[in-house]
């Protein structure tokens, strides 16, 4: 099982499957070395493994972000089934914790008929993010972008409307601290894991695509909502890591998404991580 233990904390990591994209999506960086760094031929098709994290937390079971649903690519969409192979039910999730609102992450709230795939699970948002996408009114000069996902937010939320927990930065349950990290979304949150000594980052969407952002932090990618904000947030995130040592979960590093942060010059590195239990 692809579990690391982070003191009293046990995190899993749940594959939801692969996402395939391309390298068009990706702003300040150019065609040739974008294609150098991934070691994929531009016009082809770019592989980004999508990840949950599973916590077991004093008797409760805890899932960082919910999966893309049976609505995005036939590759995705794989987190119940794979939550049921380790055996767990998705009836049996307490709390959904949303590193933030976008597709990949939310979708996988709602099953096909449109009901709650965790039904009895609280989801815990954090209230930057909430206002964003599911309080704002929508604008006429909103990017289509900004106003498909909102009312895709509000839809795959519905069912969860008298059981969303808005919270702020700081403690969210005993050893779970939430860090507003905006950029990527207003809202985007990173967890911090703190148990015996230990720590983790479930950093959400700080790096999408790793060879890529490692080596040059500033690529952005055109879902960041600020595109600026997002590339300081994951330097400012890349930086605290690197000197802090941290072991980061990442929703998009390649699976289990377990890694150390390290400097390499002016560039940044990831050396994968192995499960601990």
């Amino acid at each position: 099982m692809n579990t690391r233990q982070v003191g009293a904390l046990a995190v899993t990591a749940i594959s939801d499957g692969v996402l395939y994209t391309n390298h068009d999506v990706i702003l300040g960086v150019g065609r040739e070395e974008s294609a150098r760094l991934t070691g994929v031929a531009y016009g082809q098709p770019l592989p980004l493994d999508v990840n949950s994290f599973l916590i077991r937390h004093g008797g409760k079971l805890i899932l960082s972000d919910a999966g893309s649903g049976h609505t995005m690519q036939p590759t995705l969409g794989k987190l119940p089934q794979n939550l049921r192979a380790i055996g767990v039910d998705p009836a049996a999730i307490d709390i959904v914790m949303l590193t933030h609102l976008h597709s990949d992450h939310s979708l996988g709230l709602v099953d096909e008929a449109g009901q709650a795939v965790f039904p009895n699970a609280e989801l815990m948002i954090h209230e930057v993010e909430a206002a964003f996408w599911l309080d704002r009114a929508l604008q006429p000069d909103d990017h289509e972008r900004i106003t498909r996902n909102s009312k895709a937010q509000r839809a795959v939320t519905a069912p969860y409307r008298d059981r969303i927990r808005r919270i702020s930065d700081g403690e969210v349950l005993p050893g779970i601290a939430a860090m507003l990290r905006p950029g990527h979304t207003p809202g985007h949150t990173n967890w911090l894991l703190q148990s015996g000594g230990e720590r983790l980052l479930i950093w959400g969407d700080i790096v999408h695509l790793a060879p890529v952002q490692l080596a040059r932090p500033e690529a952005r990618l055109i879902y960041d909502v600020d595109t600026d904000l997002a590339a300081a947030t994951r330097q400012k995130v890349l930086e605290w890591a690197a000197a802090e040592r941290l072991v980061v979960a990442g929703a998009h590093l390649e699976f289990p998404g377990f890694g150390r942060v390290e400097r390499a010059g002016e560039r940044f590195i990831i050396k994968a991580e192995l499960a601990t239990a």
